[in-house]
């Protein structure tokens, strides 16, 4: 089969693809990888090829309309902000993504760009087969209001996706409508969520059911859980991760600090958030080990040397099982390399499913949960003494134990994908 992997957004993102799609390799299939200008030389380094695919990750974090209008408490400039996002990147991302699966099989994509997929599927005749790394359809057990930090029934709960859902269509709808008439396809009266699920295609969900109690229940055979995708150890080196010998000797010359690293999630305080950092290290009497990743977090800080650590990327397979705990924003990706090396985490959310991952973990009692908004030196440092605790800490060990192996997710997930192009 020829396969096409369409993935949007950051590192996180791409990452998990790239490990399903290093699988299918092996089993004989013809795999492309579509990915952000950015994290084309991520997925050729990991060995799988690939093309550029809508506009670079970086720069969209770094633009206005995300940094200001997509966060402004004026609700129109919101809508308007997701019609432009829409309309922005979303005619080239089909026209590439018709270009790549010209005599394809399947196109594999995660929730980011879901849109331009399906859409794709349907002029193409293909399946089209969803990569979900956190719950994003209506469920009983998780809601988006966890953006405002509160807990609600399970009736409240799903009805609040139908609303999210209707909200999202309402807000990007024109724009959609204008995308589809120009693939020549009807136009839709329901959200993406609505079409995808008609398609009775299997949605993988690509992380672990034991931090959603019940959710593998609710959703049955229609959305199968694999657990966490990762590449490979020989894949790591190829993408940049590394663990120099200064920063092995540097951990193992005191006690095993606490990892801080926020992914692309650069804060719109980031001086705040490395005061508070280095605060919250001074009180507790704490290592920390910082990673600056995208964001070039803390590149040039004046920080004490043996209390703190600045490096770039890290190999979290080597680095995280020798810390104590971890510091991080909430993707799914930091979420599951962390619950793989036995840490308890902080999870400092922006947006998006961070604040869901934030509240799945202190529902397991392996976290605390804040928005990095309300970071302060005061609430970090009690949320750091939280996850440093005994219960939180054995708590985490006996999770990294009963979580699904990476190598028995990626199997599932491959298998799916193989059954659901029989025929």
């Amino acid at each position: 089969m020829r396969i096409v992997m369409a993935m949007g957004g950051s590192r996180g993102d791409v990452q998990p693809a790239v490990a399903l799609g290093t699988e299918l390799r092996s089993r004989g299939h013809d795999v492309v990888m579509a990915v952000p200008p950015d994290l084309v030389g991520f997925s050729t380094g990991a060995g799988l090829p690939a093309h550029p695919y809508g506009d670079s990750t970086r720069e969209l974090l770094d633009s206005d309309l995300i940094r200001s209008e997509l966060k402004s408490r004026n609700p129109l400039r919101r809508v308007r902000a997701i019609s432009e996002i829409t309309l922005r990147g979303g005619r080239a991302m089909a026209q590439q993504l018709l270009d790549l699966t010209e005599g394809a099989d399947a196109v594999v994509a995660g929730s980011a760009g879901q849109e331009r997929a399906h859409n794709v599927s349907q002029v193409r005749g293909i399946v089209h087969f969803p990569l979900h790394y956190c719950p994003i359809r209506r469920n009983r057990q998780v809601s988006p209001l966890a953006h405002l930090g509160i807990d609600v029934p399970g009736v409240v709960a799903e009805a609040s996706w139908v609303v999210g859902e209707q909200i999202l269509w309402q807000a990007g709808r024109r724009a959609e409508q204008r995308l589809t008439d120009e693939l020549g396809l009807p136009r839709a009266s329901v959200p993406y969520a609505t079409q995808i699920a008609r398609t009775g295609v299997p949605e993988i969900q690509a992380y672990d059911p034991a931090l959603f109690p019940g959710l593998a229940q609710q959703w049955g055979a229609r959305r199968p859980f694999t657990g966490f995708l990762n590449l490979a150890a020989a894949q790591r080196s190829g993408v940049g991760d590394e663990a120099p010998t200064d920063l092995l000797r540097w951990i193992a010359d005191g006690p095993a600090p606490v990892y801080a690293g926020f992914g692309s999630m650069l804060p719109n305080d980031p001086q705040a958030l490395a005061a508070a950092l280095t605060e919250t290290a001074r009180t507790l009497d704490i290592r920390l080990l910082v990673a600056g990743g995208w964001s070039g977090f803390m590149d040039g800080a004046d920080v004490p040397p043996d209390r703190v650590r600045l490096v770039g990327h890290v190999d979290h397979d080597t680095i995280l099982p020798l810390c104590r705990a971890a510091i991080h924003h909430g993707g799914a990706g930091s979420v599951a390399a962390g619950l793989r090396a036995g840490l308890p985490t902080v999870v400092t959310w922006v947006g998006a499913d961070q604040p869901i991952w934030g509240r799945a973990l202190t529902g397991v009692h392996v976290g605390a949960s804040l928005p990095m908004s309300r970071v302060t030196a005061p609430a970090l440092t009690e949320a750091v003494r939280t996850v440093l605790s005994d219960e939180a800490r054995r708590a985490a060990r006996k999770l990294s134990h009963d979580l699904i192996s990476p190598a028995e997710a990626v199997t599932t997930a491959a298998n799916i994908i193989e059954h659901g192009t029989d025929g």
